[in-house]
């Protein structure tokens, strides 16, 4: 009889891990067919994983961006350096790429951060009504003020350095999420599943977990690449104030702010990393219009 159930058992194992096998097969086909509907994401997604290649190999393969040779100073681009030298004699072609792990770092940090205390004060601010009104005052308070201004304040206060811009970066993105979240709760709420969730007695978390955050996930996708872009963008800006990233840490808003001064005389110190920005931040924006058009249910219908 032992003997029997041992197999039973066994046999039921082997059943799940197929079945999760099969699922997991399932689930990787449905997205290799996404892409192939939607070749603007699949492009995306490839020069995505090209800057993160760039951004991984780089520090291997290059120079340290931050050794100084002034007998090389404000050299044009040539086979010996591809993207010319600074002010200083260092590589503008290993400063450039090492920046890519820079922003990309940024970028996804401040993502992850916004989403998450995005999506949790969204959750709570659209079904509960009695907490609405506070959180959302005091999300307007936050997007009353300018970002940038808002982000050079903390910076002032916080001080200089990438964990501190991801942190201010994150508190002027949080609000934005919010609203997002919010005005998608607002409209799940009252959706007959959902009563009949609360009225079968289910738990507030895992009613929020099971049935709201799922149909949630496509615009917090979306928006979160939004995000994810103007982080970058605000980084950027931070550094080539001043007020972001410490001059010693080769990123693009740092080169830039250099650069300027040089202009005329070696255009190249700034217009590498400038390019570079503006491809990656391109790349983003048009993976997030890309994404939200395929997974808006109206849009697909019309295309179909």
């Amino acid at each position: 009889m032992a003997m029997i159930e041992a197999k039973a058992i066994e046999s039921t194992t082997i059943e799940d891990k197929a079945a999760g096998a099969a699922r997991s097969r399932g689930r990787a086909g449905a997205f290799r067919r996404f892409l192939g509907r939607n070749p603007v994401i699949l492009t995306g997604v490839c020069l995505l994983v090209v800057f993160m290649l760039i951004a991984a190999v780089s520090p291997y393969l290059l120079p340290d961006p931050t050794r100084l040779d002034p007998s090389q100073r404000l050299r044009p681009p040539s086979l010996q350096n591809w993207f010319g030298t600074d002010h200083l004699g260092r590589s503008v072609l290993s400063r450039t790429l090492n920046g890519t792990s820079i922003s990309l770092a940024a970028g996804t940090l401040v993502m992850v951060l916004t989403t998450l205390f995005g999506v949790f004060l969204g959750l709570v601010s659209g079904f509960f009504r009695k907490l609405d009104g506070i959180l959302m005052r005091f999300m307007d308070g936050i997007m009353a003020i300018p970002g940038i201004l808002l982000a050079i304040a903390l910076m002032s206060l916080f001080g200089s350095s990438l964990q501190n811009v991801v942190v201010a970066i994150a508190i002027v993105e949080v609000p934005r999420m919010v609203r997002v979240v919010r005005a998608c709760v607002l409209v799940l709420r009252d959706q007959p599943y959902v009563e009949a969730s609360i009225t079968l007695g289910t738990r507030m978390p895992r009613l929020l977990v099971r049935e709201i955050l799922p149909n949630i996930a496509a615009p917090v996708l979306v928006q979160a690449t939004y995000v994810f872009a103007a982080a970058m963008v605000v980084e950027s800006v931070l550094s080539f104030l001043g007020a972001g990233t410490p001059p010693t840490i080769p990123s693009w808003g740092n080169m830039l702010a250099e650069g300027r001064q040089y202009l005329q005389r070696a255009p190249w110190i700034a217009a590498f990393p400038g390019v570079f920005l503006a491809v990656l931040i391109l790349t983003v924006n048009v993976l997030g219009d890309a994404l939200r058009d395929a997974l808006d249910p109206k849009l697909s219908r019309r295309r179909r």
